[in-house]
């Protein structure tokens, strides 16, 4: 008989259903890249039709483009009630000017279509950027999501799992969460939820030199990525919270008292 544990968690941030909502341990790390492969590279049409199945040492790519995500521990996954089994899971990393994520983070993968498609979501936060007007763009970024086909429109579930993207951009004081959807699924699912749509890609007229790599996609149908945005408020310190005007008045008035007697111990 296999020998079934419960997975490990931390962090708690919601439940579905019965299913929790939780942090990914390290030791998952490899259980949740195979996870990923199944789960959502091979499910997408998009990276199909790119003909990135085909791609020398693909796996490999992925395995590394997931790694350096969960490494950044912001991920999260959905598990069984049973707390064996992964359900789904978000893949999140924040994304910084000071840290130059959006130029770390192309340049660490192998020069092929997949960086390419990477560059491509860089691209379109860089023009972004200059349609809003403004010099920096931090977000706390789904890179990847993997849910089940029977939740993808399940707006209830959608709703409790972006929700928790938007709690853990709080905690990592990020100043909103971001999404590039690139398939009309994903753009469909994300549509049921509060993210609102920024910017987008036209993938017919994407070049890189003289090429367009990603023009195939017109024949799914496929015609945009697309960014999307939820906004979200930093946490504040209980201290800050409404209800504590008084305290802050009798703090200040103390303080402002102590610094009066030890001015008058200086001068005596």
């Amino acid at each position: 008989m296999d020998d079934v544990r419960t997975l490990r968690y931390d962090i708690q941030w919601d439940v579905f259903e019965g299913m929790q909502i939780v942090d990914i341990n390290s030791k998952y790390y490899d259980m949740v890249i195979e996870f990923m492969w199944s789960q959502s590279f091979l499910k997408s049409l998009v990276y199909e039709s790119l003909g990135l199945f085909d791609l020398p040492d693909m796996k490999d790519t992925y395995s590394r483009y997931v790694l350096h995500i969960l490494r950044n521990e912001c991920s999260v996954m959905m598990i069984s009630e049973d707390e064996t089994q992964i359900i789904a899971v978000g893949l999140l990393e924040w994304m910084t000017e000071e840290w130059h994520s959006w130029v770390f983070f192309p340049s660490s993968m192998p020069r092929n279509l997949f960086q390419q498609i990477i560059m491509m979501k860089k691209e379109l936060i860089d023009a972004t950027k200059a349609n809003l007007g403004i010099s920096t763009y931090d977000s706390l970024m789904v890179h990847e999501i993997a849910f089940p086909e029977d939740l993808y429109f399940n707006k209830d579930f959608l709703m409790t799992i972006f929700d928790v993207f938007g709690f853990v951009a709080q905690h990592m004081h990020m100043p909103r969460v971001s999404f590039i959807a690139l398939s009309s699924v994903d753009q469909e699912a994300t549509s049921l939820i509060e993210y609102d749509e920024i910017g987008r890609t036209i993938y017919s007229i994407y070049k890189v030199g003289n090429t367009r790599p990603f023009d195939i996609l017109r024949e799914l149908d496929e015609m945009y990525a697309l960014l999307f945005e939820l906004p979200v408020s930093p946490i504040l310190k209980y201290g800050d919270m409404p209800g504590f005007e008084e305290f802050h008045e009798a703090l200040e008035a103390r303080l402002a008292k102590e610094e009066a007697e030890k001015r008058h111990d200086d001068d005596f």
